[in-house]
This record gives C-alpha cells, sequence and structure tokens, in this order.
C-alpha cells in the first residue's frame, strides 16, 4: 500500500510522524504544523514538517489514516 507521511521535526531530531493515505491529508496537517514555534528547555524552537510519500507500508504494522 501506498501512504504518505507527515514527519515534524525540530532540528535534526524527528519529533513525531504520522501516515495518512491521501496526500490532501497530509498537507492540510502539515499547513497547520510547519512554522510553528514551541517553548523546549526554556529554547524557543520551531517545528518543520513535511509530507513525504512512502510508497511501500504494511497497514498491518502501521496506522493509516
Amino acid at each position: 500500500m501506498t501512504a504518505f507521511v507527515l514527519a515534524c521535526y525540530i532540528g535534526l531530531k524527528m519529533e513525531g510522524s504520522i501516515y495518512f493515505k491521501n496526500v490532501n491529508d497530509c498537507m492540510h496537517y502539515k499547513n497547520a504544523l510547519h512554522n510553528q514555534t514551541i517553548m523546549k528547555k526554556e529554547k524557543e524552537q520551531t517545528y518543520q514538517c513535511m509530507c513525504k510519500l512512502v510508497p511501500q507500508i504494511d497497514p498491518d504494522k502501521v496506522r493509516i489514516y
């Protein structure tokens, strides 16, 4: 099965990811989260999020929304 992963980073560290069945859902959440600033360890940091195509994913091992 093909899916789209929304991956969000702070710096070089991945902070979270979620899989979607279509790119429109992935882009909706990417647009809401990308470039948000948060306070972490008393330092302002910015989320960097992107949608990536995952050509082969096992839906029995990963929840896909």
